[in-house]
């Protein structure tokens, strides 16, 4: 199966609204755990390959605005690459915001990491 690349970066990252657990901590960070998550396996040369989804995921709002998102993904068995794969730059979408400050990582073990950063959006 073959994504698009504008369908690819509309499911870069999709979660959900209903947040499983927040924590605020002592820096004025808050913290929001097991939302929903939609990534993508790297193909050999950075584009969009498989798309995957996982509730394992954290994100961190920090007092000035600026938040992270982390997702950990199980790659499902086939889906795998052969040789750890990554991907840069690409349009992350939360629903705290967008930004190209993002990267996807996949091991041929099976594991994959998103992450994506925006800083201070206010």
């Amino acid at each position: 199966m073959r994504v698009t690349f504008p369908i690819a970066v509309a499911l870069a990252l999709t979660l959900t609204l209903t947040p499983q657990s927040a924590t605020a901590q002592s820096n004025g960070a808050t913290v929001t755990k097991d939302l929903g998550c939609g990534g993508f396996v790297p193909t050999a040369s950075g584009g969009f390959g498989a798309i995957i989804f996982t509730t394992e995921s954290s994100v961190v709002i920090k007092g000035n605005g600026s938040n992270s998102l982390s997702c950990h993904f199980n790659i499902p068995a086939g889906l795998e690459p052969k040789t750890t794969t990554r991907a840069r730059g690409f349009r992350c979408n939360t629903f705290l915001g967008s930004t190209t400050d993002s990267r996807m990582l996949a091991s041929s073990g099976g594991n994959a990491t998103l992450t994506c950063r925006i800083r201070n959006p206010f």
